[in-house]
């Protein structure tokens, strides 16, 4: 524990937590956690620079006791006084040091990190499941056959105890897709398989295409229950949830414009604060605005640091430590025209326009599945899958 009186205690100690850090920060299970870190840093260059004009002034106020090993005083005097030079240029240094991180963690705040990918199971792939009525369906990444991606696949009929495995499950070429991708897939063949069954049963001795793709346990269960199978096609996986509110950036400050409005938020509170950041709102057109250049939030980011308040559809969010501030707007909520007749909109600043980082869930284009059907030979030529 900081003792706030023993310089060497404390340094000592400084310097065994700085060692901490550093074997700690080898990696970082949440990247998140370094917005934090930055932080806690930050203040601790802010620290180290008062610490080092206070080691400054102290050989400049105790030269007259500063000898050298001869001696002589006025040698030991130089010795100090070039100390506190050398350590006021340290000094000078370390305010570069400080803006440079001051501006990586503005940076870093503007990261909406996403959640770690699926943790691997004992083979080493990632497995998706789900049950479709009466069949459990389990997919996992097989081994690529030359440029096709490859799924292996078991379906499972815990009623019966029955189960089948393949490995005939492929995709187009380029990257592979989610095994929760491949898994709607396998329903599609499941429920052509359901389709073929059906027919076959109110039309003996008729074919389709999708007979034998597989055993005949697995197309009844795939008839019986259409619907299972039905609502797990309709579900993509790659298209993003849209929540039921959303919001959007109406404006973001930082530096000397922002410190204008947190003086506002000192003197008046956050309520006049939002009023004033309302004239930047012009309905419509920022809505448009912020759809275009990917300002849409889920939730309002916010930062360790940040702070929030909340006035009609609006949310202000604001950091006195970090200078900036951000007022969004729920989306589908029209500006208030009371509020926005209390202030003319001030022209914006180039921060201003630099207004977070889009949080965008990107559908991956452009991408087509060719793949034999589930139980086709493996010579069977080159098919379009769905």
């Amino acid at each position: 524990m900081p003792t706030f009186t023993h310089p060497v205690d404390d340094a000592a100690e400084a310097s065994q937590a700085l060692r901490g850090l550093a074997h700690a920060t080898r990696t970082f299970p949440d990247p998140a956690d370094t917005y934090s870190v930055l932080g806690d840093l930050l203040a601790g260059v802010r620290s180290l620079r008062q610490v080092l004009d206070q080691l400054a002034a102290a050989h400049i106020g105790g030269r007259s006791r500063a000898h050298d090993d001869a001696g002589n005083q006025t040698a030991g005097a130089t010795a100090a006084l070039a100390a506190a030079d050398e350590l006021h240029q340290a000094g000078t240094l370390l305010d570069a040091v400080h803006d440079r991180v001051n501006a990586a963690m503005s940076q870093s705040g503007r990261i909406a990190w996403r959640p770690a990918p699926e943790p691997l199971d004992t083979s080493g792939a990632v497995r998706a499941t789900v049950q479709a009525g009466k069949l459990t369906l389990t997919v996992w990444p097989d081994a690529p056959l030359g440029e096709h991606q490859r799924y292996a696949y078991l379906i499972e009929h815990p009623a019966t105890g029955q189960s089948i495995e393949g490995r005939d499950l492929f995709t187009g070429t380029g990257a592979p897709v989610s095994p929760a991708r491949a898994l709607r897939e396998l329903a599609v063949f499941l429920s052509a398989a359901g389709e073929s069954r059906q027919y076959a049963l109110d039309h003996p001795g008729d074919h389709t295409d999708h007979d034998g793709a597989f055993p005949e346990w697995v197309a009844d269960a795939a008839r019986r229950d259409p619907d299972s199978l039905a609502e797990l096609i309709d579900h993509d996986p790659d298209l993003p949830h849209t929540p039921d509110r959303r919001w959007v950036s109406v404006v973001f400050l930082q530096g000397e414009d922002a410190d204008r409005v947190l003086d506002i938020i000192d003197r008046d509170g956050t309520d006049a604060a939002i009023d004033h950041l309302t004239g930047h709102d012009f309905g419509e057109e920022t809505t448009q605005a912020a759809l275009e250049n990917g300002y849409v939030y889920d939730t309002p980011p916010v930062g360790t640091l940040d702070r929030t308040a909340t006035h009609g559809s609006y949310t202000l969010t604001y950091s006195p430590f970090l200078s900036h501030v951000s007022l969004l707007r729920a989306h589908h909520a029209a500006p208030d025209p009371e509020l926005r007749a209390i202030h003319t909109p001030a022209p914006a600043s180039a921060s201003a326009s630099a207004a977070g980082t889009a949080e965008r869930a990107r559908r991956s284009e452009g991408k087509d599945w060719f793949a034999r059907r589930p139980g086709a030979s493996v010579s069977q030529g080159r098919g379009l899958a769905l």
